[in-house]
């Protein structure tokens, strides 16, 4: 009994450890030239759903342009002012808070009250200091048509005025400037700002824009939505899955003229065929038959690692075979059901690792980074997994449960990779 609750306690914390991973990618700039300010944003996601709407002022100042998915949690946008922002994810941060403040426990309400009641990033600081805010993985850029631009990580703000300004996701305050170049699509921005600095173009904005976006090879995804802003006329132009081709250009003012209204990105746009390929690329995260089948494997995984282990357990001391098999299988197919499990987990969790080039790099080394190498054990270890079944399945020695149970677990070793080879595991070259 002892093992198998440190087993379980093993799994759970593997499991854990998957769920609070994640990959992610998005970048902001700020570009003051000939005294007017320019806000740029790329949009690095998967989601589909992906809008940009426009709310008239009602419990603040000012009306505001959002851009975001049909979630209608404000991801970036601009108001009448002049005041822009943009959000980028990072790991969680520990907070301890502090009680002489207001605990904010609503993002989407924090940022509108932001944007319908502040013009400047230091109204923004103001008012933001009062509380404990209500994001722990994320960091907000605001900038304004002044000039000045506040980044707001979850426990320090800091301001500045600098002419050009580039972020992704990273807190400024404690990140060295080496490890900021780690990140490729900042690293990209700054070989940009240093070898551009003569540039007084106003599409300077969203040539940086277009420097920093991101499209892998792999699939051709990326930069799901980019946009650049104007932030003294209130203009806004809008690009859909990093085609810097074609644009739709908005003016806030005129906008919010028409009311409260929104748009579909998807639709708005031409067809894009870079776009098609990335939907019609099957995940568990966009596939309910997918999903469901991972879902069967965790649970399949989960028993048969038991079944195998008590089982073995129950006879320490097994008698070889005439037919050839290995009494010591049982204990392999633990271990490789309990690898399994925590793959399974992760295909359920990360999204990033069907997108990224294989084998899958976290950002930081992890688990992760080990355990995109099972696909190869895998193909491996299926053909004397195979070879021992069909002597077990000819023999007696095992009971009928045993052999089919050995039997239903290779059948989906063989499925999984197939989807490994589906989804490009294997392609590493």
């Amino acid at each position: 009994m002892k093992v198998i609750v440190q087993f379980l306690v093993f799994v759970l914390t593997m499991i854990l450890q998957v769920v609070s991973l994640d990959s992610f990618a998005c970048s902001v700039c700020k570009v003051t030239i000939n005294g007017r300010t320019y806000f740029g944003n790329n949009e690095d996601n998967w989601r589909l759903g992906s809008k940009i709407w426009f709310e008239n002022k009602t419990f603040g100042k000012f009306g505001a342009v959002y851009v975001g998915y049909s979630d209608n949690f404000p991801q970036g946008g601009m108001n009448e002012a002049g005041l822009a922002f943009d959000g980028l994810a990072i790991y969680p941060k520990v907070l301890n808070p502090d009680p002489t403040k207001t605990t904010e426990t609503n993002p989407n309400k924090f940022i509108r009250e932001i944007l319908q009641n502040c013009s400047t990033v230091e109204e923004v600081r103001n008012y933001a200091i009062k509380f404990n805010r209500p994001f722990t993985g994320g960091v907000v850029f605001f900038a304004d048509k002044f000039g000045k631009y506040l980044v707001m990580e979850p426990d320090t703000m800091m301001t500045g005025s600098d002419k050009k300004y580039i972020i992704a996701n990273f807190c400024p305050s404690n990140t060295p400037d080496k490890e900021k170049l780690s990140f490729d699509r900042y690293k990209r921005g700054n070989d940009f700002l240093l070898n551009h600095t003569d540039d007084t173009s106003s599409n300077y904005c969203l040539s940086l824009v277009d420097t920093m976006h991101e499209c892998r090879n792999k699939i051709g995804d990326g930069t799901l939505y980019s946009y650049v802003a104007d932030l003294e006329d209130g203009n806004l132009s809008l690009y859909f899955y990093h085609d810097f081709k074609h644009t739709k250009k908005f003016n806030l003012k005129t906008e919010l003229a028409k009311g409260n209204h929104s748009f579909e990105i998807l639709n708005i746009f031409p067809t894009n065929t870079e776009y098609k390929k990335f939907i019609d690329f099957k995940t568990p995260q966009n596939d309910v038959v997918i999903r469901l089948f991972l879902i069967f494997c965790e649970i399949l995984f989960s028993f048969s690692s038991l079944f195998f282990l008590i089982s073995f357990l129950r006879n320490r001391k097994p008698i070889p075979q005439a037919n050839g098999t290995n009494p010591t299988l049982k204990i392999l197919l633990f271990a490789l059901n309990a690898i399994l499990l925590y793959y399974a987990t992760i295909l359920s969790n990360n999204i990033a690792i069907f997108y990224f080039p294989s084998p899958y790099k976290d950002w930081k080394f992890s688990l992760l980074n080990i355990a995109a190498y099972i696909p190869f054990l895998m193909l491996v270890i299926i053909v004397p997994l195979i070879t021992q079944n069909i002597k077990i399945l000819k023999g007696t020695t095992w009971t009928t449960f045993s052999k089919y149970l050995f039997t239903l677990n290779n059948l989906t070793y063989l499925a999984l990779i197939f989807l490994f080879a589906y989804w490009k595991f294997y392609n590493v070259f």
